[in-house]
């Protein structure tokens, strides 16, 4: 049987090591938030019967933020109204020019609005009730650029203008993605005064070294601002150590009453991935790491209409890591 489709969700994919959200308010009303590095969004995509995308926003060029996207461009299956993204002359990646040279392309011949303005202040409407905002980077750090030195010091590189955008509903916030954001654009935001409240966080850079500060630093600088009581970490199970252990044990210090979830199961907690598929928390909708028996939390889903409902649901993703999980950051001291 078909799994169910989504269509009043807030869903944070499991696409191994990068990040995609996709928020869904009716199938003419999607918005995607970074698109990961293969092909597991369109797989979700076509899952959902979604044919037609509103927003992309591109928080960055890192590969595993853009990779997916010129499968999209040429998808006849997919309609993009709208690509934002910031320009990033020090990245040098094919990808990436690969990538902004389709871009312009298709909005030469009317395929697209192409738009090189993520900045603090822009607002989108997805629908009735469902607002984008961009609380960063600031007009000052995008015109700087990478290559540049921030006039508080600090090297701006690309990670220091990750587009943190923030979703809200009815005009209460949902939740903060701020992409790879490192000490830097944390440091602008802070200078910005914006209000960063929000449910749910996706924790900056898949939970690793921030750059430009220690990881407990950084987490004791930016969780006081957004306070949240859930936590998501995007994270391919082996790749580059994450999330930190600095990281979770400094959530679970300031705020111990968070639930944390991580996408995949990394290696600090489990040396191996169970023995037997244990599926049977997961939601229904597309998940990378189920293709290898690597999910933890898998794809995250949150009703738009019952925020607090997030999937998976808590007991049943509880009992799998006690069951499966040797050494679990999240539960430590909880």
């Amino acid at each position: 049987m078909d799994p169910p489709t989504l269509r009043r969700h807030l869903c944070f994919l499991d696409v191994g090591h990068g990040n995609s959200t996709v928020i869904v308010d009716g199938t003419q009303n999607v918005a995607v938030i970074d698109v990961g590095k293969q092909s597991a969004l369109s797989r979700f995509l076509a899952e959902q019967q979604i044919t037609r995308i509103k927003y992309v926003y591109i928080s960055h060029a890192d590969e595993d933020h853009i990779g997916a996207l010129i499968g999209l461009l040429g998808s006849p299956q997919i309609t993009i109204d709208h690509v934002f993204l910031n320009s990033d002359a020090q990245k040098a990646s094919k990808v990436w020019d690969d990538l902004v040279y389709e871009l312009n392309a298709a909005h030469r011949v009317g395929k697209l609005v192409f738009a090189t303005s993520l900045t603090a202040g822009q607002t989108e409407q997805l629908s009735d009730r469902v607002s984008l905002e961009v609380l960063g980077p600031s007009l000052y750090l995008a015109a700087k650029g990478p290559g540049s030195v921030h006039r508080h010091g600090g090297r701006i590189r690309s990670n220091s203008i990750s587009a943190v955008i923030a979703i809200s509903i009815k005009g209460r916030r949902l939740a903060l993605v701020p992409a790879d954001l490192d000490a830097v654009g944390l440091r602008d935001l802070m200078d910005s005064e914006a209000s960063l409240d929000a449910s749910i966080l996706v924790y900056p850079h898949h939970g690793g070294l921030p750059g430009g500060m220690e990881p407990s630093d950084f987490a004791n600088a930016l969780l006081p601002m957004v306070r949240p009581d859930k936590v998501i970490f995007s994270i391919g199970r082996g790749r580059y150590g994450t999330p930190n252990p600095l990281t979770i044990s400094s959530i679970r210090a300031a705020f111990p009453g968070a639930r944390i979830v991580c996408t995949q199961l990394s290696e600090h907690c489990s040396a191996a991935p169970p023995a037997e598929p244990a599926e049977a928390h997961l939601t229904s909708a597309f998940a990378q790491g189920r293709l290898g028996g690597t999910c933890c939390g898998g794809t995250i889903v949150v009703p738009l209409d019952q925020s607090n409902a997030l999937q998976p649901d808590h007991r049943a993703h509880t009992n799998f890591i006690r069951t499966h999980v040797q050494t679990p950051l999240c539960l430590r001291n909880a």
